[in-house]
């Protein structure tokens, strides 16, 4: 029951000697009992092993005196908790109920025993294995199930002085509070000296699942209660706590087991090594050497801290335990192996999980006596006890809460999750679902607390103590008030300032159970983990997981807006999570920041500047670790009356460092203490504060300690410094034979050059092609690398960051950057030009759960490099040799055969940003080729002059596979073979490599550009009504139509309108919270607040004058609004109440003439107020100073001569940009250029050759976007104004904007808004994914790669847009309408047009129109209620002769022609009537009219069994009527269904719901398609009411018979709809239905995918044939798509007919 590891030390001397010692204590104990432990045989009886002195002893160890610890956590506890309820002082003997019921079963690893011994003569209490019950209450309600360790066992474990009349667990039966709580264990063969076993942890835990599996117990009436049908308590012991973890992963990932494990609601840890214990090494190298036939154990090699396994289980338990209550109890006392030696077994570090819910507390203990106490009224009893009531009261709650019985229950319900008081849903999804949710949420892909674990494993024992000892810390840990300043910690390199923080995190943690402390480590080899965004996202994490108002917030923001925030910058994150909530929320208590390592950031001055400019409610104490680099120095003195600097000096760590030393020379020098003082005195004399060169120089002389001359002259030997000392294990290296050098280089290379560190199995699948298999890799490392790489939880990492630098300084030579880099991109590339992927990924495509290829935070076991390779190969290009012909020639073998596999493999991962990093990773290689070809002008640069425009062309086509079809990749990854070519230009590199080449089964015709369009949509606001402005978020795009007050709000993802809002007033204004969540928009005489996500008005006010809004925002929080007025006041709103909370004047009232400013505009802190009068110059006041101030002047350089009388005009600005940083705009002045001032140093920097008449800044300030009086765009980057992208377009631009991300332009011309995505946009991301020692360009102007990208749009306002759409019977042509009022037939072959047919008024739009079956005539109707009507003559190759056949006008517009199947009579249908006409000979007239008094919803169609009947369809009758007079011949009413009306959103779940039949709600049928054999019918009906908005569209099928028996199915469309229909499945994939194809049902899917339902088959089932692009994607092109009876697909875009053949012939 003791993890039974001796002291490892490195000498060999030590462990012969504690070898020794443990021999001749088994020889001398023979006789012992054969579970005892090591720890006991190799002690001896220093402890008496009679139970009264044994008790004596322990009494003295554990006395009252050492009782704080517990008493600490008790007081934690509820006060009820706390009271000792004692059982009586000699517990009754209970004697074993049921021993394990399934050891009869095969999959058992042994069949239990009962062991009697002989101390045990005169107890009923019997030692098994497997599960035993020990107590069994007639009705319990909860199961204790106790867990051994290694070599112990069921009930000595848990027995003082190993007596089983002293078995604790049976006392908990005579306590109140475990009166109903079942007793089992859980015995196991973890006697460690028995013979060789192959068994291992898994092993035992799957027997302990196994038997819980099939667990019964008897009652007394005959009935079985098996496990899983009431909550469960593990406490475990040691070994027997990862035994639990590993069998829990296996009960919830076990379907069969699931139920059971369900129930499991918490763990109480005894000493459990969850990092490991570093004696399990040498513990096992003594077995093997034991001539007893013990032997090596597996599960004791699983104990190491490298483990493997021990770092599978940690990863796999830490994403599913967020429902259970956690609780650890570490040792305190140092547990006796032999004579004078002790040890502390499990550190306290490995000893606690580090996870946020758990509860940790020392026992005053030692390893063996954890799980043993003396008696009832013992310390560690009482606070074990209390913990167990505490969880218990906790399962208790949870237990009222299910609904269902446990046997049943799939899965239990958990406490629910509500939000914070004030909306949001209640959540009742458990605890790791909730994490999985902020993980994906914020893009945490790493363990939190894998960096503070590895630095308190490394933390000794007593160290760090000064630093909470000094007056400087205690000044910043003690101070109140909201402007706590930084404490910042700077010091030397590897001068112990990570450990430092991390003793900090656990300092303030034992504080106080109530203080809160969160924390990030900075790496500087680890590209994801150096990034300020990845640092904040992480703490915002851990808050969320902490506290439930930040959760709900994160919840609520990304309900709303569907925002994630993985690829999002850290201003971003910063603005939305800590401005927008973070720093809004009042916490109870302060808040501890620990961020370590800042100088190893990607911005450290950045990150320091979000911290002092935040204005929290709640005070957050900030921690910062750096070394004093530029950029930390000048925070320092910037910042200095912010920041309490410590600097770390030699002498603070003076103590720690000798502790270090002496222990470690100690242990090596036992016995000669003069040569041990010798040699502490001599490196302490050369340490200068530096742990790492103590480290090193002890690694590096000690293989010397044979002779005191040995120790003498290594000493002699050892630099003083890292510099030199790195030099001389380098010269070690490079002294090694060639093979070891070679290795040793290969090594260090991988280790210097990756992108993030590399697991054993990585780095071994690396190394395999030059060298093989190793034997030990980890060995290798060790001992041919020279001490700069070392294996920390199986990740290979240098000794620290100054190694990395080192080794790539040029002057040694050792590593080349560039070439290293080279070396791992032709690895990786290699290693994925391999026809065995698709394959694979074929198997993963079928089998996404089992098979996932990449993945950031790991590897895949059966091919360790594969999510290496995948994700980074490009980063290593970037940064390679440029003109190698080698990595020229993989890269062509890669794109021209494997590229698409690749992207499968990514596919399958859903980790599509990796095609995003690679396309910018590439760009930046082709940029830095082109560039070493203009340095190297001269001669050439290689033997072959290599191309990139390849190359270039691929990493555009990356970017667009993801804009375009990303949606479609991640729902069918095998698209990328058979799809995606077809659907991409044909001059693109994957159109012309692979969509060319393959026979793909699929064409598509109709699209004239051969290259991509950066025109993603146009959508329209009213006609004829100017959109003034238009802003976005992440998820919406908002255009404001300002004459009628009207807002329309689009869907970012496929531009479709989403809802309306009406200010009902002239509005001049709109804006956007940082959230995204709320729109305020000001008229002349109100302001309105909306929120965005539901269009609902929930807050309004009138405004106090009628001075004209110039400009509005935001306040810092959601609650005000700052408004600039006409009247030059700046005026704040509160929003609830409109009422003028403050009021500042930018000019004095007096002198405020009639013009009133040309602009108002507020900086993005809210802070000032740039303003601009009429032929004055522009001015900035500060709002935080008093209105007398002298505001700052812009005076241009050629307005200096002007005279500076108020009289004499200046040059007329017009537009005026903040920049992020709040300290100078950018001003566009009429017709004579831009100027950029920096108010504050008033700097002025004039670019005059931009030509502006509209200017927006994107939001991080990397680019400027321009619009001329021509409609152009220019994209400039920032900050020396290079031109990147123009845009040439024939119209005046109104409004522009950028996406939050500045990814996407938005302009308004017109009644028209036109959505851009240049791919000249996409920049080098957040992601750190640049070699850190190089020094590359800023973020925007690293994305401009060669000239300036122009782009002509083939979609300007001269291209007339389709609006109706109809096809042939014969696959030959199809007829379009336009909005020109033309008609035109085109060949469906190519797209071409072969005939103009005639035109309406060009000023009118065609909006209905039919071909009769037999191509003899068309008709056409527009919407000024104009019908034309043409026969049609076919002459032969595309010639058409036109006659006309009638041309008439209607007041009412028509909504559908029919023609008779002759062609003799057309039927002509309007909102109010429906006329007969005929068309066929030399009269036309009309025959019939009929004539109906109120909308219908109606639509026609042919009588399938009957030419001369017409069928009236409506939503709820079907009539059946004559052709020749339109009389009513059969009618059948089809009983509506009722049908319920959801929320749109998750975030409208909660409001009440409205239940209605059809008839309370408008609806029409919008289209009808009919069976060959005229059996079934199908219709869409679609809502035309004012509640339409809120009605669903429904799918109903009618099965026509004669007795025209209907049922209903439903379809999600809108909104969503719930009602019983024999078609479930199919209404909840529909977005729009097109019709029928051969009897199958044929519809858009909700992902806008073409699919077919089997609607006569015996198994209804859909099929996916392919998919829309989202380029192709508009309201009125889904609207317009259509097909014809040979399967082929139309649909409209921007002015052509995609023509799709082929797609759903299969």
């Amino acid at each position: 029951d003791l993890c039974p590891f001796v002291h490892c030390e490195k000498s060999l001397t030590s462990e012969i000697l504690l070898q020794a010692s443990f021999l001749r204590k088994i020889n001398r104990s023979g006789q012992r009992d054969s579970n005892e432990t090591l720890s006991e045989q190799v002690a001896g009886t220093e402890a008496s092993s009679s139970p009264g002195t044994q008790q004596q002893h322990y009494a003295r160890s554990h006395g009252r005196a050492g009782s704080e610890p517990t008493e600490q956590l008790l007081s934690s506890f509820p006060l009820h908790l706390r009271s000792h309820h004692r059982p009586p002082q000699s517990p009754p003997r209970f004697k074993r109920i049921v021993s394990d019921a399934n050891s009869h079963l095969p999959g058992a690893l042994e069949r239990p025993f009962l062991l009697h011994h002989e101390s045990d003569e005169h107890s009923d209490l019997v030692e098994s294995r497997g599960l035993s019950v020990l107590y069994s209450p007639s009705k319990a309600d909860l199961d204790l199930v106790f867990i051994h360790g290694l070599g112990g066992s069921s009930l000595k474990t848990w027995s003082f002085a190993r007596q089983t009349e002293n078995f604790w667990p049976l006392w908990l039966s005579q306590d109140p509070d475990f009166v109903a709580t079942r007793i089992l264990t859980f015995g196991y063969n973890a006697d460690f000296r028995g013979p060789s076993t192959i068994l291992n942890i898994t092993d035992f835990a799957k027997d302990l699942v196994s038997r819980m599996l099939t667990f019964e117990e008897e009652t007394t009436d005959g009935s079985k209660i098996r496990m899983g049908q009431r909550p469960i308590l593990f406490i475990v012991h040691s070994m027997g706590g990862l035994v639990a973890k590993k069998a829990y992963i296996l009960g919830k990932q076990d379907p069969m087991c699931s139920h059971v494990f369900e129930q499991v609601r918490g763990i109480v840890f005894l000493a459990t090594p969850h990092g490991g214990a570093s004696d399990a090494k040498l513990l096992n190298s003594i077995l093997e050497a034991s001539p007893f036939s013990t032997s090596r154990k597996e599960y004791i090699a699983q104990l190491e801290p490298t483990s493997h396994m021990l770092q599978d289980i940690n990863d796999q338990f830490s994403r599913i335990c967020g429902e259970l209550a956690l609780v650890s109890f570490y040792e305190t006392l140092r547990t006796v192996f032999a004579r004078g030696v002790k040890k502390i077994i499990v550190e306290r570090a490995s000893a606690i999980l580090g996870y946020p819910q758990e509860h940790s507390s020392p026992l005053v203990a030692d390893h063996h006596n954890i799980c043993k106490f003396a008696s009832d009224s013992d310390e560690n009893y009482i606070c074990v006890k209390g913990v167990l009531k505490m969880v218990r009261s906790t399962i208790d709650f949870a237990t009222r809460l299910s609904i269902a019985p446990p046997a049943t229950q799939a899965s239990r319900s958990s406490v629910s999750i509500r939000s914070a008081p004030g909306g949001g849903d209640e959540r009742q999804s458990g605890a790791a679902e909730m994490t999985k949710e902020l993980q994906e949420v914020l893009g945490i892909n790493f363990s939190s607390g894998s960096e503070l674990n590895a630095r308190k494993a490394q933390k000794m024992e007593g160290s760090c103590q000064w630093l909470p000892r000094k007056q400087s810390f205690q000044d910043w840990f003690e101070c109140a008030g909201p402007n706590t300043p930084i404490f910042m910690l700077t010091g030397a390199p590897a001068a112990g300032k990570s450990i430092l923080a991390s003793h900090v995190i656990e300092w303030i943690r034992d504080v106080s159970s109530d203080t809160t402390c969160q924390y990030f480590f900075f790496i500087s080899d680890h590209q994801v983990k150096r990034t300020v965004s990845y640092c904040l996202r992480m703490i915002a994490f851990q808050l969320a997981i902490r506290y439930e108002a930040v959760r709900e917030a994160l919840f609520k923001l990304r309900d709303e807006t569907n925002a994630t925030f993985e690829r999002q910058s850290f201003k971003d994150v910063w603005e939305k999570i800590f401005q927008g909530i973070v720093l809004r929320i009042p916490f109870k208590e302060d808040l501890f920041w620990v961020l370590d390592a800042l100088d190893e950031s990607d911005s450290p001055s950045s990150l320091c500047d979000l911290l002092v400019r935040s204005r929290p409610m709640t005070p957050i104490k900030i921690l910062i670790t750096s070394r004093e680099n530029r950029d930390v120095s000048n925070f320092l003195y910037n910042a200095k009356d912010k920041v309490i600097h410590e600097a770390l000096t030699p002498a603070d760590t003076y103590q720690d460092i000798k502790d270090c030393v002496t222990t470690t020379i100690r242990a090596n020098l036992p016995q000669d203490r003069e040569s041990r003082n010798e040699v502490i005195d001599q490196i302490l004399s050369k340490a200068n504060g530096s742990f790492l060169w103590v480290r090193l120089t002890l690694d590096t002389i000690r293989d010397s300690w044979h002779t005191q001359e040995d120790i003498r002259k290594a000493l002699r030997d050892v630099p003083e410094g890292m510099e030199p000392l790195y030099a001389g294990m380098l010269g070690h290296i490079t002294h090694q034979n060639p093979s070891k050098r070679a290795i040793a280089r290969e090594i260090l290379t991988w280790v210097v050059c990756s992108y993030r560190p590399l697991g054993l199995l990585e780095l071994q699948a690396a190394l395999a092609p030059a060298f093989g298999e190793f034997l030990s890799l980890e060995d290798t490392v060790t001992q041919i690398c020279g001490h700069f790489v070392r294996v920390t939880d199986r990740k290979v990492t240098l000794v620290h960051a100054t190694g990395r630098h080192f080794l790539l300084n040029q002057s040694n030579g050792f590593i080349d950057r560039y070439k290293g880099h080279q070396k791992l991109a032709l690895a990786c590339l290699r290693y994925l030009s391999d026809d065995k992927w698709r394959h694979i990924f074929a198997l993963g495509s079928r089998h996404p759960k089992t098979t996932r290829p990449t993945h950031s935070s790991g590897h895949n076991d059966d091919h360790p490099l594969l999510t290496y390779a995948t994700e980074n190969w490009a980063y290593h290009v970037k940064n390679a040799v440029c003109n190698s012909d080698e990595l020229w020639e993989a890269l062509d073998t890669f794109f021209h055969g494997y590229v698409l596999v690749w992207i499968h493999g990514i596919a399958i991962s859903s980790s599509l940003q990796i095609l995003i990093r690679t396309a910018q990773d590439l760009r930046y290689f082709c940029h830095r080729h082109a560039r070493l070809r203009a340095d190297n002008a001269g001669p050439p640069i290689s033997l072959k002059t290599h191309d990139t425009q390849w190359l270039r062309s691929w990493a555009t086509d990356l970017i667009r596979i993801v804009r375009k079809f990303g949606r479609a990749l991640l729902q069918n990854p095998l698209s990328i073979y058979r799809l995606i070519p077809v659907f991409c230009p044909s001059e693109s590199q994957i159109g012309t490599v692979y969509g060319r080449n393959l026979d793909l089964g699929m064409s598509v015709a109709g699209i004239r550009s051969g290259w991509w369009d950066d025109c993603m949509a146009r959508v329209s606001g009213i006609e004829d009504e100017t959109i003034s402005r238009v802003l976005a978020t992440e998820s919406n795009f908002v255009t404001l139509v300002s004459t009628r007050g009207k807002a329309i709000i689009w869907s970012c993802e496929t531009c479709a309108e989403l809802r309306n809002i009406y200010h009902n007033e002239y509005t001049t204004h709109m804006a956007l919270n940082k959230l995204g969540t709320m729109l305020a928009t000001a008229g002349v005489r109100t302001v309105r607040v909306w929120e965005l996500s539901s269009g609902k008005e929930i807050f309004g006010f009138p405004l106090n004058s009628e001075a004209k809004t110039m400009t509005i925002t935001f306040g810092q929080s959601d609650s005000s609004l700052i408004m600039g007025r006409e009247d030059f006041s700046v005026q704040t709103y509160d929003i609830s109440s409109g009422r003028i909370t403050s009021i500042f004047w930018t000019r004095p009232r007096q002198n405020a003439d009639m013009n009133g400013p040309r602009f108002m505009t507020i900086s993005p802190d809210l802070t000032k107020m740039a303003v601009a009068e009429r032929g004055k110059p522009v001015f900035v006041w500060d709002l935080e100073l008093s209105q007398d101030q002298q505001p700052w002047r812009c005076v241009r350089h050629t307005d200096t001569l002007r005279s500076v009388h108020e009289q004499e005009a200046w040059t007329a600005s017009e537009v005026v940009c903040w920049h992020p940083d709040g300290t100078s705009i950018f001003i566009l002045y009429q017709g004579s250029g831009i100027v950029h001032w920096n108010f504050t140093e008033d700097n002025q920097k004039e670019y005059s050759h931009i030509q502006g008449r509209e200017m927006v800044l994107s939001k991080d300030g990397n680019f400027l976007l321009t619009s001329d009086p021509s409609g152009t765009l220019y994209v400039w980057a920032l900050p020396r104004f290079n031109l990147i992208y123009k845009l040439f377009y024939e119209d005046i631009v109104r409004d522009i904007a950028f996406s939050p991300d500045g990814q996407r332009i938005y302009d308004s011309r017109g009644a028209i808004c036109n959505v851009w995505e240049p791919d000249v946009l996409i920049r080098q991301d957040d992601s750190g994914r640049d070699d850190v020692s190089s020094n590359h360009e800023s973020a925007a102007e690293s994305s401009i790669l060669s000239d300036p990208v122009t782009y002509i749009s083939q979609n300007d306002g001269t291209v007339s847009q389709i609006t109706a759409l109809v096809c042939d019977s014969q696959d030959q042509y199809y007829c379009c309408g336009r909005d020109d009022g033309s008609v035109a037939i085109h060949s469906i072959k190519d797209g071409t047009r072969v005939r103009k047919v005639y035109n309406h008024s060009s000023t009118a739009s065609i909006i209905a129109l039919e071909w009769s079956k037999s191509a003899q005539f068309i008709v056409s109707g527009d919407d000024a209620g104009r019908i034309v009507c043409k026969r049609l003559e076919s002459k032969g190759q595309g010639i058409w002769a036109v006659f006309p056949v009638l041309d008439i006008r209607f007041k009412d517009l028509a909504r559908q022609f029919v023609f008779h199947p002759t062609g003799a009579s057309l039927l002509l249908s309007t909102e109010s009537s429906d006329l007969l006409w005929t068309i066929r000979g030399k009269t036309k007239k009309e025959t019939t009219r009929k004539t109906w008094p109120s909308s219908t919803g109606r639509r026609w169609t042919l009588c399938s069994d009957d030419a001369n009947r017409l069928l009236w369809i409506d939503p709820y009758k079907i009539i059946t009527f004559g052709w020749e007079d339109l009389e009513q011949q059969h009618s059948q009413s089809i009983t509506p269904t009722p049908t319920v009306v959801e929320a749109k959103s998750e975030s409208e779940a909660a409001r009440p719901q409205i239940t209605r039949t059809p008839s309370s709600c408008a609806e029409s049928v919008r289209c009808i398609g009919t069976t060959r054999n005229g059996q079934h019918l199908v219709t869409e009906i679609v809502p035309t009411g004012s509640l339409a908005s809120l009605a669903p569209r429904n799918l109903r099928v009618q099965h026509h018979v004669p007795a025209l028996s209907t049922t209903t199915a439903a379809q999600k469309t809108t909104a969503v709809q719930r009602v019983v229909a024999p078609l479930p499945d199919l209404a909840q994939q529909t977005s729009r239905l097109l019709g029928i194809f051969n009897d199958r049902i044929l519809f858009l899917a909700t992902a806008f995918w073409v699919c077919t339902w089997e609607l006569t088959g015996l198994i209804p089932a859909m099929k996916r044939h392919f998919f829309l692009p989202r380029d192709w994607i508009s309201p009125t092109s889904l609207q317009l798509v259509t097909f014809n009876e040979h399967g082929t697909v139309l649909c409209p875009r921007n002015g052509e007919v995609a023509i799709v053949k082929d797609g759903i012939k299969t």
